[in-house]
């Protein structure tokens, strides 16, 4: 069969499959309000797995059916939605809509925003288009469950213009850096996309400090954690916790969230958070009011650089958006200082999160070619590919660093002394691969590969 028939008959069987397991609780999309099972819960793994494969056959028939000089002027002008959601965000179209009851004329809209009629429908019937906002009569808009995330409450406004003010502007440094001879292999932030389009000498977290970057630092502040809540609940779902030990050590804690949500939700496990000593008056506030933990020892907060032997035996290491802010041979040199204490306790994993680059390997022979992209899917890899490859980019844009794929991640890992026991992949855009000590350094240390 055709790839056109195999993809629709394939979305048929995955969409009833799909349905099946939801049962009553199916989707919405024009309602304003959350699908909790998928915007504040976590759907069960096998209908997430579902919905992946939904989605990946589904882009793929959209690809398929798009003539190819309008996929590719589609795809050359997608920086504007960019421009119609950082102005819908700006003028907090999400807000004034349910000011004024629920709905709102694009006049209406236009005279509160202050702005030109014409344009701002522009705006929005382009949002509309992309099932952000809803048209409900001509020119009247409401919003519905993708925009409604978007009220002042949430922290989402902040964080879309975050990426729709610098970091826009910071993509228009990439290709500059990628043909700069002196910048493209850099990782330092001080010399990547942002501080080239923005004629700056230094990342954007020094430039939070700075008077122009006063509006950038309250994004951040309020922003930055409405998108790490998007991942909490799957980094403390779909890793076991407790099943690696009593202890685990967060290396490179920054604010202390993370191991906060894992303290909450399995209290009988001790946390340690390490981080330079700067920090730890941010991680005292985090954990404020756990006072007595703190005073038991049952969450410690350390002093530690981990370009540095590590010596604090736990059970796990945990480590988040850390190897991604170097280049491969300083991201090895700094797991393996983790050796030291891995010796110590050789049944200890180390946990490395990151954005996992996705992959989807096109096929070769005329017979692979018809086969739906739900079956050509890696599982090594970040959920939600789109969302993924679109963050790994914005991060290296905005934050210099490297985003990789699974197997360079491995790579590191065994230049570090570690080998690979196990992959997580989260229902979400980040993931998880778990390292144990190799088999040599186990052998070092005196202890037979089946203890381990």
């Amino acid at each position: 069969m055709s790839l056109l028939q195999n993809l629709v008959q394939d979305i048929s069987s995955l969409g009833t499959k799909l349905y099946q397991r939801l049962g009553d609780d199916t989707g919405h999309l024009y309602e304003a309000k959350p699908w909790k099972t998928y915007d504040q819960e976590l759907p069960d793994r096998e209908s997430w797995q579902l919905s992946q494969k939904l989605i990946a056959d589904c882009e793929e028939l959209i690809a398929l059916l798009t003539p190819t000089k309008v996929k590719l002027v589609t795809e050359c002008v997608a920086n504007n939605s960019t421009v119609g959601l950082g102005a819908a965000a700006d003028l907090r179209i999400a807000d004034k809509i349910i000011e004024n009851g629920g709905e709102a004329s694009l006049s209406h809209l236009a005279r509160v925003c202050k702005t030109d009629e014409h344009k701002l429908g522009c705006v929005m019937h382009m949002l509309v288009q992309r099932h952000i906002f809803k048209e409900v009569t001509p020119d009247v808009f409401a919003n519905n469950r993708h925009s409604y995330e978007l009220r002042s409450e949430t922290g989402a406004t902040e964080m879309m213009l975050i990426e729709t003010n610098e970091g826009y502007q910071a993509g228009l440094g990439w290709l500059p850096v990628m043909k700069d001879p002196k910048k493209m292999h850099e990782h330092d932030p001080a010399k990547g996309a942002f501080a080239t389009a923005l004629n700056v000498d230094m990342g954007v977290l020094p430039y939070l400090g700075t008077p122009e970057g006063a509006s950038l630092l309250n994004n951040f502040t309020i922003g930055v954690p409405w998108l790490s809540g998007i991942t909490v609940v799957a980094t403390r779902t779909d890793l076991p916790w407790d099943m690696y030990g009593s202890t685990v050590c967060d290396v490179g804690a920054g604010p202390g969230g993370v191991m906060l949500e894992v303290h909450k939700k399995y209290p009988h496990l001790n946390i340690i958070c390490q981080e330079l000593e700067p920090m730890i008056p941010v991680l005292q506030d985090t954990f404020k009011d756990y006072d007595s933990d703190l005073n038991s020892g049952k969450i410690k907060l350390e002093v530690h650089d981990y370009f540095t032997p590590q010596t604090t035996v736990a059970d796990v290491y945990w480590l988040r958006g850390v190897v991604r802010d170097y280049d491969d041979e300083t991201s090895a040199q700094l797991l393996a200082q983790l050796v030291p204490a891995l010796k110590k306790n050789p049944k200890a994993k180390v946990l490395v999160n990151e954005l996992i680059v996705p992959t989807l390997i096109t096929p070769q022979s005329q017979v692979e070619a018809n086969v739906p992209a739900a079956k050509r899917l890696p599982p090594n890899q970040s959920g939600y590919p789109q969302a993924c490859h679109m963050m790994q980019l914005s991060t290296m844009v905005l934050m210099g660093g490297k985003e990789r794929t699974f197997g360079d991640i491995v790579k590191i890992g065994r230049a570090a002394g570690l080998r690979v026991s196990k992959f997580h992949q989260f229902r979400m855009f980040t993931g998880t691969i778990e390292f144990e000590l190799d088999e040599e350094a186990c052998r070092e240390t005196g202890m037979e590969k089946s203890r381990l």
